[in-house]
């Protein structure tokens, strides 16, 4: 009886703060690919503006999960104690930390909720990005110890905040705005994106199955110390290496002749989604993977899955063809096609360098 009271208490417990942990908010201010990157509003250039970008690892600062207390100018001024930007490694390319810290502060979130959530039937919708996010939870009848529950929970929470972030990329392609006025067509399918998405959804499942209790405060610490160990391990360069490397880059990777938010700012863009990533920048070979199955084989999205509804912007996915556009639910198994139409779509009309 008495195993039973506290086996009750720590669900409810659970429920509770599951209940009351904020989802992450939008995403962090980040980086269209190139260095020092002009800006303009409408046709007008913007004065004595230019994103820089560029980071050492020394500069990124302490991770604050995302609840949306830190404002987005701050962040993009760097006047918040966390700072993001683009850093060239040796074997994992170059790595944006703002990329990293978002799914990162999402595997965190769902972790939580897997712990309550995990095996029963249940969804939640988080909020749009040109369609309604729906987060679904299925019954299982299947035993489980509470330390199998824990990897569980954080295996399913690292592989559906990486498909969460493979998402995004796709509705920035299609034209989402999460900043009012500011589409973000520049940064979709970025080639550093979803790698530095991985390393974060890999960081925060190894932090929380090494210590599953953390609280929003230890988890942003704990990061901290995970995010400079993988910037280490990775052979993270200096600041005026990644710079230049950037620089070499341009006419190829992007175009410093264009101002933001134009989308051909970045010309090169990897479309291609999956579970094993490899960096695109050409000598850096260190591949990151997520299991889509738990330890027994057991495929996650048998337990947790991510369905996108159509909601009330479908006008952004008119350009699409029937066999997409007409779908009410698209599931992850969509994801490679819609990124395959707009690969298709970039290849035809990727327009020349200015000369």
């Amino acid at each position: 009886m008495k195993k039973t009271a506290l086996l009750l208490f720590s669900l409810c417990t659970g429920f509770v703060q599951a209940q009351e942990l904020k989802a992450p908010v939008g995403v962090r201010p980040c980086c269209a690919f190139g260095v020092d990157l002009k800006a303009q509003l409408g046709s007008v250039p913007v004065p004595f503006f230019s994103l820089e970008n560029v980071l050492s690892s020394s500069e990124v600062g302490t991770h604050h999960y995302n609840d949306g207390s830190e404002s987005v100018s701050a962040s993009i001024l760097g006047l918040n104690e966390e700072a993001n930007g683009i850093i060239f490694t040796e074997l994992g390319g170059f790595i944006d930390t703002a990329h990293v810290r978002d799914t990162a502060d999402y595997t965190y979130y769902l972790f939580q909720l897997n712990r309550y959530y995990l095996g029963r039937a249940a969804y939640l919708d988080l909020p749009a990005e040109l369609r309604i996010r729906r987060i679904r939870w299925f019954e299982q009848n299947t035993p489980f110890s509470e330390q199998e529950k824990i990897v569980r929970s954080a295996q399913a929470a690292a592989l559906t905040a990486f498909q969460l972030a493979q998402w995004h990329e796709i509705a920035q392609w299609f034209g989402m705005v999460s900043v009012s006025g500011f589409k973000e067509l520049a940064s979709a399918f970025s080639s550093e994106d979803l790698y530095s998405n991985m390393l974060g959804a890999k960081l925060a499942k190894q932090v929380l199955m090494s210590n599953p209790e953390l609280d929003q405060q230890a988890f942003s610490k704990a990061m901290d110390s995970a995010l400079q160990r993988a910037l280490s391990d990775l052979q993270a360069q200096s600041k005026s290496i990644t710079k230049e490397l950037i620089q070499q880059l341009d006419g190829t990777w992007w175009d410093s002749s264009r101002r933001l938010p134009d989308k051909w700012v970045v010309r090169f863009r990897d479309y291609h989604l999956a579970l094993t990533l490899s960096p695109n920048y050409s000598g850096s070979t260190h591949s990151l993977s997520l299991n889509d199955r738990f330890t027994n084989q057991q495929p996650i999205d048998q337990w947790m899955t991510i369905e996108l509804v159509a909601g009330d912007q479908e006008n952004a996915f008119s350009t699409l063809p029937n066999a997409l556009k007409s779908k009410s639910i698209w599931s992850t198994r969509d994801f490679q096609p819609l990124a395959s139409f707009a690969k298709s779509v970039d290849d035809q009309t990727r327009p020349p360098l200015k000369k």
